[in-house]
Protein backbone atom coordinates (compact mmCIF):
# COMPACT_ATOMS: atom_id res chain seq x y z
CA UNK A 1 0.00 0.00 0.00
CA UNK A 2 1.15 3.25 -0.66
CA UNK A 3 0.33 6.43 1.34
CA UNK A 4 0.99 10.29 -0.61
CA UNK A 5 0.00 13.79 -0.73
CA UNK A 6 1.47 17.17 -1.39
CA UNK A 7 0.58 21.05 -1.03
CA UNK A 8 -1.20 21.82 -3.93
CA UNK A 9 0.71 24.13 -6.57
CA UNK A 10 4.29 23.87 -4.91
CA UNK A 11 7.29 22.82 -6.76
CA UNK A 12 10.77 24.01 -5.64
CA UNK A 13 12.40 24.86 -9.07
CA UNK A 14 8.83 27.35 -9.50
CA UNK A 15 8.67 28.49 -6.18
CA UNK A 16 11.93 28.51 -4.58
CA UNK A 17 14.73 30.88 -4.26
CA UNK A 18 16.53 30.58 -7.33
CA UNK A 19 20.17 30.94 -5.65
CA UNK A 20 22.32 28.72 -3.35
CA UNK A 21 22.46 29.03 0.61
CA UNK A 22 26.19 30.47 -0.12
CA UNK A 23 27.40 33.78 0.84
CA UNK A 24 31.11 35.18 1.68
CA UNK A 25 31.78 35.66 5.35
CA UNK A 26 30.45 38.57 6.92
CA UNK A 27 27.97 40.15 9.86
CA UNK A 28 24.81 38.20 9.74
CA UNK A 29 23.44 41.02 12.62
CA UNK A 30 25.34 44.35 12.33
CA UNK A 31 25.66 47.27 14.81
CA UNK A 32 23.78 49.90 13.30
CA UNK A 33 24.86 53.03 11.80
CA UNK A 34 28.00 52.81 13.55
CA UNK A 35 28.84 49.23 12.01
CA UNK A 36 31.72 49.47 9.53
CA UNK A 37 30.36 45.96 8.04
CA UNK A 38 33.57 43.94 9.67
CA UNK A 39 31.85 44.37 13.47
CA UNK A 40 28.77 42.24 14.10
CA UNK A 41 27.18 38.96 15.13
CA UNK A 42 27.43 35.33 12.94
CA UNK A 43 28.69 34.88 9.85
CA UNK A 44 26.57 34.68 6.61
CA UNK A 45 29.22 32.30 5.04
CA UNK A 46 27.60 29.36 7.71
CA UNK A 47 24.55 29.54 6.18
CA UNK A 48 21.14 31.09 5.63
CA UNK A 49 18.93 27.90 5.25
CA UNK A 50 16.50 28.57 7.81
CA UNK A 51 15.82 32.44 6.70
CA UNK A 52 15.40 31.31 3.04
CA UNK A 53 13.41 28.37 3.81
CA UNK A 54 11.11 30.48 5.72
CA UNK A 55 10.56 33.54 2.94
CA UNK A 56 9.89 30.64 0.24
CA UNK A 57 6.80 29.28 3.27
CA UNK A 58 5.64 32.97 3.56
CA UNK A 59 5.83 33.88 0.17
CA UNK A 60 4.26 30.97 -1.39
CA UNK A 61 1.19 30.95 1.42
CA UNK A 62 0.66 34.79 1.04
CA UNK A 63 0.17 34.05 -2.79
CA UNK A 64 3.16 36.65 -3.57
CA UNK A 65 5.31 36.11 -6.69
CA UNK A 66 8.91 34.05 -6.82
CA UNK A 67 11.42 36.09 -6.49
CA UNK A 68 13.76 36.44 -10.08
CA UNK A 69 17.03 36.53 -7.86
CA UNK A 70 19.54 34.03 -9.43
CA UNK A 71 22.39 34.92 -7.14
CA UNK A 72 22.64 35.30 -3.61
CA UNK A 73 22.13 38.92 -2.25
CA UNK A 74 25.39 40.93 -0.96
CA UNK A 75 25.55 41.67 2.75
CA UNK A 76 23.37 44.23 3.81
CA UNK A 77 20.78 44.34 0.77
CA UNK A 78 17.28 44.44 1.37
CA UNK A 79 17.01 41.02 0.78
CA UNK A 80 20.01 39.66 2.37
CA UNK A 81 18.54 41.61 5.94
CA UNK A 82 15.16 39.78 5.00
CA UNK A 83 16.61 36.50 4.92
CA UNK A 84 18.78 37.26 8.13
CA UNK A 85 15.38 38.40 10.07
CA UNK A 86 13.44 34.72 9.25
CA UNK A 87 16.65 33.42 10.00
CA UNK A 88 16.63 34.70 13.61
CA UNK A 89 12.75 33.55 13.40
CA UNK A 90 13.68 30.06 12.47
CA UNK A 91 15.59 29.82 15.56
CA UNK A 92 12.76 30.11 17.48
CA UNK A 93 14.66 31.96 20.53
CA UNK A 94 17.14 29.38 20.61
CA UNK A 95 14.94 26.29 20.80
CA UNK A 96 15.37 25.00 17.42
CA UNK A 97 19.40 25.00 17.99
CA UNK A 98 18.61 23.09 21.59
CA UNK A 99 16.70 21.01 19.67
CA UNK A 100 18.91 19.83 16.95
CA UNK A 101 21.58 19.69 19.62
CA UNK A 102 19.45 17.27 21.81
CA UNK A 103 18.62 15.38 19.25
CA UNK A 104 22.11 14.38 17.82
CA UNK A 105 22.67 13.85 20.95
CA UNK A 106 20.34 10.93 21.93
CA UNK A 107 21.25 7.54 20.70
CA UNK A 108 20.26 6.36 17.03
CA UNK A 109 17.23 3.76 18.09
CA UNK A 110 15.61 6.83 20.36
CA UNK A 111 16.14 9.27 17.78
CA UNK A 112 14.29 6.61 15.58
CA UNK A 113 11.80 6.66 17.67
CA UNK A 114 11.23 10.14 18.24
CA UNK A 115 10.95 10.81 14.51
CA UNK A 116 8.45 8.04 13.74
CA UNK A 117 6.13 9.21 16.58
CA UNK A 118 6.11 12.87 17.16
CA UNK A 119 8.04 14.39 14.50
CA UNK A 120 7.00 12.88 10.98
CA UNK A 121 3.33 12.96 12.10
CA UNK A 122 3.80 16.73 12.62
CA UNK A 123 5.36 17.07 9.01
CA UNK A 124 2.56 14.96 7.86
CA UNK A 125 0.18 17.01 9.53
CA UNK A 126 1.00 20.10 7.94
CA UNK A 127 1.39 18.97 4.03
CA UNK A 128 -2.03 17.07 4.51
CA UNK A 129 -3.47 20.65 5.55
CA UNK A 130 -1.91 21.99 2.25
CA UNK A 131 0.74 23.72 4.59
CA UNK A 132 4.69 24.04 3.61
CA UNK A 133 6.63 22.07 6.46
CA UNK A 134 9.61 23.94 7.94
CA UNK A 135 12.12 20.96 8.76
CA UNK A 136 15.40 20.72 10.47
CA UNK A 137 17.61 18.05 9.16
CA UNK A 138 19.97 16.61 12.32
CA UNK A 139 23.27 15.97 10.48
CA UNK A 140 25.74 15.31 13.89
CA UNK A 141 25.48 12.54 16.45
CA UNK A 142 26.98 13.15 19.62
CA UNK A 143 26.36 16.31 22.20
CA UNK A 144 29.27 18.41 20.70
CA UNK A 145 27.75 22.02 20.67
CA UNK A 146 30.35 22.43 18.04
CA UNK A 147 28.51 20.43 15.64
CA UNK A 148 25.40 22.30 15.34
CA UNK A 149 26.33 24.00 12.36
CA UNK A 150 26.12 20.94 10.60
CA UNK A 151 22.44 20.78 11.04
CA UNK A 152 20.25 22.17 8.01
CA UNK A 153 16.67 23.66 7.47
CA UNK A 154 14.65 22.66 4.62
CA UNK A 155 10.75 22.79 3.40
CA UNK A 156 8.73 19.45 3.27
CA UNK A 157 6.40 19.84 0.57
CA UNK A 158 5.18 16.16 -0.26
CA UNK A 159 5.38 12.87 1.27
CA UNK A 160 4.71 8.83 0.18
CA UNK A 161 4.50 6.25 2.53
CA UNK A 162 5.29 2.41 1.01
CA UNK A 163 4.35 -0.30 3.00
CA UNK A 164 2.31 1.46 5.43
CA UNK A 165 -0.51 -0.35 6.93
CA UNK A 166 -1.99 -1.46 10.51
CA UNK A 167 1.06 -2.34 11.60
CA UNK A 168 3.29 0.60 11.47
CA UNK A 169 4.40 3.82 9.07
CA UNK A 170 5.85 2.30 6.84
CA UNK A 171 8.76 3.58 4.32
CA UNK A 172 8.99 7.25 4.78
CA UNK A 173 10.34 9.65 1.66
CA UNK A 174 9.68 13.45 2.03
CA UNK A 175 10.29 15.66 -0.72
CA UNK A 176 11.41 18.85 -0.13
CA UNK A 177 13.00 22.30 -1.43
CA UNK A 178 16.89 22.54 -0.10
CA UNK A 179 18.15 25.92 -0.14
CA UNK A 180 21.45 24.30 -0.97
CA UNK A 181 19.93 22.69 -4.13
CA UNK A 182 18.00 25.23 -5.86
CA UNK A 183 15.54 24.79 -9.18
CA UNK A 184 15.74 20.82 -7.73
CA UNK A 185 12.46 18.94 -7.77
CA UNK A 186 14.15 15.42 -6.59
CA UNK A 187 15.44 15.85 -3.85
CA UNK A 188 14.22 13.63 -0.61
CA UNK A 189 14.62 12.87 3.07
CA UNK A 190 14.40 8.81 3.73
CA UNK A 191 16.04 8.12 7.26
CA UNK A 192 17.18 10.74 8.49
CA UNK A 193 16.74 12.28 12.04
CA UNK A 194 14.76 15.09 11.48
CA UNK A 195 12.73 17.49 13.11
CA UNK A 196 9.06 19.71 12.30
CA UNK A 197 10.29 23.18 13.00
CA UNK A 198 8.06 26.15 13.75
Amino acid sequence: MVESNAVPGFLPSVNGLHFPNRFPPGPTLTFGPIDPRWVGIGDASAGLCGGMSWLVRERFQGGLPVLEVSEPPINGSPLFRALVRRQVLSLDWLRTPMRFWWTGALPADRAAELVRDREWPAIRADIDAGRLSMVGLVRHQGASPWRLTESHQVLAYAYEVVGAGAGGTGAVTIRIYDPNLPDRDDVVVTEERYLRLP
